[in-house]
Formats: structure tokens, C-alpha cells, sequence
């Protein structure tokens, strides 16, 4: 993992880390059940791969998507609907619903977070750095 990748992870494990204000709502730690969905779609992901291919460990990238999803639905809360099921990865819709509940709780935690930012996060710079460079160079080209 580079530079920017660290900084990546570490703005990443921040955000997860401060989203712990959904453990403790009911009986069901949200943050934990969102992280789980992700981290068992990055293993089915990478099965029958190398763990060389990836920069990031299967954590890293359930985090990652955790926090993304949650911060897509800060920013647009009717993005998916309940037809989407059938495309979409399930934690994008529960976070959706999380969020919905329970907004004003993650507004608080994350009031010195970027969600634009968070939003945006890239699968691509976090497992593979060299592909994600190439891919912006295309773009700009």
C-alpha cells in the first residue's frame, strides 16, 4: 500500500470508526450487520484469486464500502428503491435504510467528514493503485 492509499484507509477507518453511534440503537448493531454484507460480497469477490492481486485486505474494502454506501445515502436517500434489490449490492439498499432511520445520529458522528468525499470513494485506488492512476490519465486525456 503507498502514500495515498494509507490516507485513503485512514480517512476510511475514521469514518468507520465514528459510525460505532449505530451499534447501540436496538438490538441490531447496524454498522456491524452493513460491514458484514460487504465483507462477505468482497470474499465471494476475490474467491479463487490471489490475495497478491489486491492491495487491500478484504476489511479494508468491506469498510470502504460501508462508508461510501452510508455517505451515497446522506446525499441522495431515494437513490435505490425496492426494485434495485435484483441489481444492486443489499448493503446499498440497508444502508439506505439506515440511514433514513436514523440520519441525524451519522450527521452528528461524522459532522467533521467530508460526505462528498466519503461518497466518492474509489474500490479501484484502494486494491490496485497503478490501474486507478492509469484510469484518471485516460480520463484527462
Amino acid at each position: 500500500m503507498n502514500k495515498e492509499q494509507k490516507q485513503i484507509k485512514k480517512v476510511i477507518d475514521k469514518a468507520f470508526s465514528q459510525l460505532h453511534v449505530l451499534s447501540n440503537i436496538t438490538w441490531t448493531p447496524y454498522r456491524d450487520e452493513i460491514f458484514n454484507m460487504n465483507k462477505k460480497d468482497e470474499k465471494r469477490h476475490r474467491y479463487n484469486r490471489p490475495s497478491s492481486d489486491f492491495e487491500a485486505s478484504v476489511n479494508d474494502c468491506a469498510k470502504l464500502f460501508t462508508v461510501k454506501h452510508i455517505a451515497e445515502s446522506l446525499l441522495n436517500v431515494e437513490k435505490w428503491k425496492v426494485k434495485d434489490l435484483l441489481r444492486i449490492k443489499k448493503s446499498c439498499l440497508y444502508s439506505q435504510s439506515v440511514v433514513e432511520n436514523y440520519r441525524d445520529r451519522i450527521v452528528e458522528a461524522w459532522k467533521d467528514q467530508d460526505i462528498k468525499y466519503l461518497s466518492n470513494l474509489n474500490y479501484i485506488s484502494l486494491i490496485d493503485w497503478k490501474h486507478y492512476t492509469e484510469i484518471l490519465e485516460r480520463r484527462s486525456a
